[in-house]
């Protein structure tokens, strides 16, 4: 019997701590295919460990090295199909000349990886044997593009979470190669029905080209419940401003009851959450735990009681793998509505919020919550079922690749 491969190609994984959200995909991965073959962009610390039939391949080592323009001479249509792209993507020819300098450069280095990808990988391609996926919409998937230009046998497709989804999450307001992209990829697969109608209704000519296919999480067993002492909050996210953390922070500071939060998760703002913090009144006890594994998150939980898991971004992309984590062990959840999230927030997982939700309010749900049927055993018992049936990775990734094999 042939043997199946599937390349991955990846921003970081497995370096360092981000997409995380992989490691809960790839066993099904490696349970699917005879052999998946990782291929990060870049190097970002430490390699994680992976499952049995998981490789590490680096193509790169400078993604970013600069590249000589003139080089790009050498392929004159397809640096012309990717500048034609740009006129067509940019809002205006104003933002794609302030722009300019550094796509240029981009170009040059979106060509290079493809000629490594053309030289190291395409020998070794076989479309019945090796099936192609970009983690995301964004450079390799224009790379792929490029290499498909030079070898019209690949196929491949991609996954769109966030920022690859939602022009507003980029510069300027608009995502660069994106005509290129679409023209190239065979499926989108959208992590959430909000970004697969924002992208139905932003190209409508291409609707056939996104799909809806969520991420979901392993499942860990229910974590521990203990209704008494202070309220237990955990939140999840980056620390940047459109995750509004200083916003949770504002509404501790507002509470009549005790409350313990603890937050996993670093960023740009850590300096001024700190300071937040340290003018928090004395009833209000915080941990800040940093940048932490995916396996620290989940053994932490595993653990540790928490009342209720607390998320108020003001820009999201897909059903927020963090809620779905903490909705896994059967921990309620109070989410402000942005992008997919209102896909897992119903009347048996916790409350959606306006998106223009206000510190008071949000304290006022803290001081109430123990005496809401959220905090009883039952509702937590609810939380888990509907994750079980919505988001549970054993299910949601055989279906997913089930699709990739049926090409739907």
């Amino acid at each position: 019997m042939m043997k199946k491969e599937l390349w991955l190609f990846t921003m970081r994984y497995p370096f360092g701590m981000r997409e995380s959200f992989l490691e809960n995909e790839l066993p099904t991965l490696c349970e699917r295919y005879d052999r998946v073959i990782i291929i990060p962009e870049q190097r970002d610390g430490p390699v994680r460990p992976m499952p049995p039939g998981a490789e590490l391949r680096m193509l790169l080592d400078e993604p970013y090295k600069a590249v000589p323009f003139r080089d790009l001479l050498a392929s004159p249509r397809i640096t012309w199909l990717l500048i034609r792209s740009l006129l067509h993507d940019a809002t205006s020819f104003g933002a794609l000349r302030k722009q300019w300098p550094s796509l240029r450069s981009r170009i040059a280095q979106l060509m290079h990886r493809a000629k490594v990808v053309g030289d190291e990988l395409m020998p070794h391609y076989d479309p019945a044997r090796v099936t192609v996926y970009a983690y995301w919409t964004h450079d390799w998937a224009t790379v792929l593009g490029i290499v498909k230009e030079r070898s019209r046998t690949l196929r491949y497709f991609s996954r769109a979470h966030g920022f690859d989804m939602y022009e507003a999450q980029n510069r300027n307001g608009w995502i660069p190669f994106r005509k290129f992209q679409f023209d190239h990829v065979q499926r989108i697969y959208c992590a959430s029905r909000s970004g697969q109608e924002h992208l139905a209704a932003r190209f409508p000519e291409r609707g056939d080209l996104f799909a809806l296919a969520r991420l979901g999480t392993s499942d860990h067993g229910p974590g521990p419940h203990d209704p008494t002492g202070p309220l237990k909050v955990v939140s999840c996210s980056f620390l940047i401003p459109r995750k509004r953390v200083l916003l949770l922070v504002e509404a501790l500071a507002l509470t009549e009851r005790p409350v313990h939060w603890v937050h996993f998760g670093g960023g740009v703002e850590e300096q001024a959450v700190a300071d937040a913090v340290a003018r928090l009144p004395k009833h209000i006890t915080v941990e800040l735990r940093g940048m932490t594994s995916n396996a620290g998150i989940i053994e932490w939980y595993r653990k540790n009681p928490v009342d209720v898991f607390l998320h108020l971004s003001q820009l999201e992309g897909g059903v927020a793998v963090a809620i779905q984590e903490a909705a896994s062990f059967g921990i309620p959840v109070i989410a402000a509505d942005s992008g997919g999230v209102r896909e897992i927030m119903t009347a048996a997982t916790g409350l959606l919020l306006d998106n223009a939700v206000t510190a008071e309010e949000v304290a006022a749900l803290l001081d109430d919550f123990r005496e809401s049927p959220m905090g009883t055993a039952e509702f937590r018992a609810g939380v888990r079922a509907y994750w079980n049936a919505e988001f549970n990775a054993a299910e949601v990734y055989q279906r997913f690749v089930d699709r990739v094999e049926s090409g739907t």
